[in-house]
């Protein structure tokens, strides 16, 4: 019970993205509600009610995929959780299970209530909420497939990998298209195993038992002027009887779908089961795989590198001992520990603040590194609920090139939003007071010119250390400098911060494998510093997660760069004694961004200690004194006692205030002097050149995630295989046909196959840029430039591989200009998924919300392609544009209109309207004027009774009642590229109006 609350809080946590799927939901239900509006009981109603009572399950069956990368996102946290006895991996799966029976039911009624009646089906209470069970049950049992098909995988690729898979598949095999009576029967065992087939004939026997179906007197046939008598006439819908117009419901489903109404109830309960199993399924695996995570990973070096024990050269000295030639003195770090390459530790003398041995200082980083920063009265403000709350009251202080500065204050004062704030990052809110570098303001250059690590170690993960540092340096460092000289300061820079054994080894990612904690905030602080900063350099919570040792390390490194004349600015939480007095100046702030104290901290840190004993507050001999400010600032013991207000009234204040005057001026006066200074450019690089690196880098990551392309080529060529076997030789009788036409509707669903993947790549690449390479590195343009260059080739080599699968095995013209028709208008659907998944990503910030945007726009742009519902029924909103406006109605017309062009058209028995001729007339006489004006053929033009007509006589015929023609298909093709090129287009433009608004 307590798991489920803690998964209902959760989703209350984050009800914006909970409630924008539900407002989704309810669109997607008006929209698709309107196109099959009304959908009448008639010849062609029936097949539109089919295809509406589908498409509920399409929506929910993609809707559930989401699971996959929820279930993949806890595994980390379930695995610590369950390590420390908190909760069973199993009992996570339970609760989810409960959580999911009322938001699913929650989310199926806010579908439900518009789109039944909408749709026009059977208006009673007992069919409604059976219609609702169906579908919610369905929904819930979906959800438990994917949870439990990501419980099983490995990886995030692989979970990709089956579900994307999985997706198509069983929706191809839920009996609507092709119906069952048309499949393989090698295929059948699909629809054993998945719950779509179920719900589908459930929902169909919920609404077509016990109503009849009519032929109108225009869908009668033949009709028209001259065909008045319903005694010698015929009604195209299966299951119609010769000379009768109307055809029983339960008739149509068994003769067409073979689908019964006694089966409703039993499938349910089969439904029910499957939940059941799925769950079970679910349980056990994430059981299972949740043991492995987070189990100790070892380094993994890209191809060819040498690692640190072939690096290693021994000599023996005279006395016999081996002598380790490694840069620093570092040891080789062992897989499972992250500290073995610290050299030195808390109780080595090096601790003495400004020591340091000369054989530890590299060459120094430069004369433009010493710069002076002034910050003066500072103030943040952020409008939140309508309110402005002010998170920075007034604060003031300075850097100079050589001191390293600790940001101090309790969980809440404002230390990170004073970084943040002091380093350009807000993008929200209002900033004032006065921050200057070199006495003046700062410039469009200040992004590049500062180093900023995050608190979170953010990085390429498929990147060696080696290429994380020259990517830094070789996008910000100055254009002027030469790529060699870049390249040899990295080294220095791995050099100085003891990254040499690992400096080929991959990054990796927290939690699967790569660098150790240590290692990565290492890895972290030497790409800002591989930028070659010459303004300063800020750190959030360099050592949080760190052990001491780690700790001491990492300060320790950050007292080296800063004897390189680089000012260093960092928040620091509760450190020890000694780390603490490694610092020469600290800002603490109160709670409400209120300051405390600033200055130096002194030897031992007696001058901050001096200073709040000057008030009354005494600090204890052995008492760490780090502790023992954050105490007497936070403590309510004495409310007489603001210290803020202390501090505002103190002359130590005046002092600073005075100082920073001082600064300026001077600063100002060095920075007049110096003649070198150039004209301040956000980017050291111009557009053309960080496409070129970052489309390098791009490419090398995804190359080297392998697991990544194998997804997409697998499940590519995995469901057009599946399908186009599903379809093996399809027949050119009239079903054969409309199955030619349905492969490609259902072709296009490699689309949303595809699309989580490259969406996956999108959020993690726009984290990154967004964490920590959006200052001054490169710009969001080259950013969604290299993603798509990188993606589109290997979109073409999965398009064409896919397109290879299914053309020849169902048996499509053999004639070049179709093929290649054909293989055009496939290549251009890799290049729409592409800038689908992109734009759709970059619409919808929120990871966890796009899936439901997915499910919305895919099945808007599925149901007006013009096959589920032909153009002719439309209804007048949506006639006149919105299928003119689909870009899958050019992909599905042109490939129909060009494989079915002159196709004979043999109907089979099953597809033939039955009637007789007058008497004393042959079928052909009596057709002759029918045939010449809607088309079609008799079988036997000489029969005198039992007439049996086929509605098409070739392709062209059968295009044409979609509204797709042969003459037309170059203009398809033609527009779909143009969309193809308008999605990729919007990609662009898009961030830039986000980024533009959030102004």
């Amino acid at each position: 019970m307590q798991a489920t609350r803690r998964h209902f809080i959760l989703l209350w946590n984050d009800r914006r993205s909970w409630l924008t799927a539900l407002f989704m939901t309810v669109v997607t239900a008006v929209i698709n509600g309107s196109a099959f509006f009304n959908a009448p009981k008639t010849s062609t109603g029936s097949f539109m009610k089919g295809g509406g009572v589908f498409f509920v399950l399409i929506y929910f069956f993609l809707n559930a995929l989401n699971q996959l990368t929820s279930t993949m996102n806890a595994r980390p946290v379930l695995a610590k959780q369950h390590r420390l006895g908190f909760l069973h991996p199993a009992s996570y799966i339970l609760a989810q299970t409960l959580a999911d029976v009322p938001t699913a039911f929650l989310e199926t009624m806010l579908f439900s209530a518009p789109y039944y009646f909408l749709l026009g089906l059977t208006p009673t209470a007992s069919h409604f909420f059976t219609f609702y069970l169906v579908v919610s049950l369905f929904y819930c049992a979906s959800l438990s497939l994917f949870r439990a098909l990501g419980a099983w995988s490995p990886s995030h690729n692989l979970a990709m990998l089956v579900g994307g898979a999985a997706l198509p598949v069983s929706l191809a095999y839920s009996g609507y298209a092709p119906p069952v009576p048309t499949m393989l029967a090698w295929g059948s065992w699909i629809r054993r195993i998945a719950p779509s087939p179920w719900a589908l004939e459930a929902l169909m026997a919920n609404e077509f038992a016990g109503i009849d179906l009519h032929c109108t007197d225009t869908q009668l046939v033949p009709s028209g002027l001259g065909y008045g008598d319903a005694g010698y006439q015929g009604c195209p819908l299966p299951g119609a009887a010769k000379g009768q117009s109307v055809v029983p419901g339960e008739e149509y489903l068994e003769q067409y779908y073979e689908f019964y109404e006694e089966h409703l109830w039993r499938n349910v309960g089969i439904i029910v089961a499957m939940w059941t199993v799925y769950v079970t399924f679910a349980a056990v695996g994430l059981s299972v795989m949740v043991g492995r995570v987070g189990a100790e990973s070892k380094l993994v070096y890209k191809r060819g590198a040498r690692r640190p024990e072939e690096l290693r050269t021994v000599q023996m000295d005279e006395r016999g001992r081996d002598v380790e030639k490694q840069v620093g003195g570092a040891s080789p770090r062992p897989a499972s520990s992250a500290s073995t390459s610290v050299k030195g530790s808390p109780n080595d003398s090096e601790c003495d603040k400004g020591e340091s041995s000369d054989d530890e200082q590299p060459e120094r980083m430069g004369a433009s590194a010493a710069a002076t920063f002034t910050f003066e009265d500072v103030l943040y403000t952020l409008n939140v609920n309508g309110e402005e709350k002010r998170l920075l009251n007034g604060v003031s202080g300075y850097v100079r090139p050589g001191q390293l500065t600790a940001l101090m204050g309790a969980s809440g004062a404002g230390k990170t939003t004073l970084l943040d704030t002091l380093a350009q990052r807000k993008s929200e809110g209002r900033v004032d007071g006065t921050v200057l570098l070199n006495g003046k303001p700062l410039d469009d250059a200040f992004g590049r010119a500062c180093g900023f690590c995050m608190q979170q170690d953010v990085h390429e993960p498929n990147a060696t250390v080696r290429e994380a540092l020259q990517f830094s340096a070789l996008m910000r460092q100055p254009m002027e400098v030469a790529e060699a000289e870049k390249l040899a300061y990295v080294e220095e820079i791995i050099n100085l911060l003891e990254l040499a054994p690992i400096a080929d080894a991959l990054i990796g990612t927290p939690g699967v494998g790569g660098l150790g904690v240590e290692e990565r905030k290492r890895v972290t602080i030497g790409v800002e510093l591989a930028a070659k900063p010459s303004a300063l350099l800020f750190l959030d919570e360099p050592t949080s997660g760190l052990d001491s040792q780690a700790a001491f390390s990492i300060v320790r490194f950050l007292q080296r760069i800063a004897a390189q004349g680089i000012p260093v600015v960092c928040t620091i939480h509760q450190p020890s004694g000694i780390i603490f007095d490694m610092f020469d100046h600290v800002l603490l702030l109160a709670p409400g961004g209120r300051t405390l104290y600033f200055g130096e901290t002194g030897n031992n840190c007696r001058k901050v200690v001096d200073y709040f004993a000057r008030y009354g507050a005494v600090m204890g001999e052995r008492e760490n004194p780090a502790e023992f400010i954050l105490n007497t600032a936070t403590s309510k013991d004495d409310p007489t006692k603001d210290w803020a207000r202390i501090w505002a009234d103190s002359p130590e204040n005046q002092q600073l205030h005075a100082k920073i005057s001082d600064l300026k001026s001077s600063a100002s006066l060095t920075e007049r002097r110096d003649s070198s200074a150039t004209p301040a450019q956000a980017f050291a690089l111009p557009l053309k050149d960080q496409i070129i690196k970052l489309t390098h880098r791009h490419w090398i990551s995804v190359w080297r995630d392998g697991f990544y392309n194998f997804s997409k080529l697998f499940k590519a060529l995995f469901t057009e295989l599946f399908l186009s076997f599903n379809f093996f030789h399809a027949s050119f009788s009239l079903q054969g046909v409309q199955n030619r036409m349905l492969f490609f509707l259902l072709a296009a669903w490699l689309v949303p196959t595809l699309v989580p993947d490259i969406q996956a790549v999108w959020y993690a690449k726009w984290s990154l840029y967004s964490a920590r390479e959006k200052n001054g590195i490169y710009s969001r343009t080259a950013l969604i430039a290299s993603l798509i260059l990188v993606e589109l080739p290997w979109q073409a080599l999965t398009t064409g591989l896919a397109f290879c699968c299914y053309y020849w095995t169902i048996g499509y013209p053999t004639a070049s200009t179709q093929t290649g028709y054909a293989f055009l208008m496939f290549a251009l659907l890799g290049v729409f998924a592409t800038g689908f998944a992109q734009l759709l990503a970059a619409l919808c910030p929120r990871e966890s919300v796009v899936a439901y945007l997915n499910s919305l726009v895919w099945v808007v742009l599925t149901a007006f392609t013009g096959t589920a519902i032909p153009h002719a029924l439309m209804n007048g909103f949506y006639r006149p544009w919105l299928f003119w406006a689909d870009p899958l109605r050019y992909f599905v017309g042109g490939c129909v209109e060009n494989v079915l062009h002159a196709a004979p058209v043999v109907c089979a028995a099953r597809d033939l309207t039955l009637f007789d001729p007058p008497p004393g007339q042959t079928c052909g006489g009596y057709m002759q004027e029918y045939i010449a004006a809607s088309g079609g053929y008799l079988v036997d033009p000489a029969a005198r009774a039992d007439c049996r007509y086929c509605s098409y006589a070739d392709g062209d015929e059968y295009a044409a009642s979609l509204d797709f023609a042969y003459k037309d298909r170059w203009r398809d093709l033609g527009v779909f590229a143009a969309f193809c090129v308008s999605n990729l287009v919007l990609t662009f433009v898009v961030p830039w109006a986000r980024a533009w608004r959030s102004r």
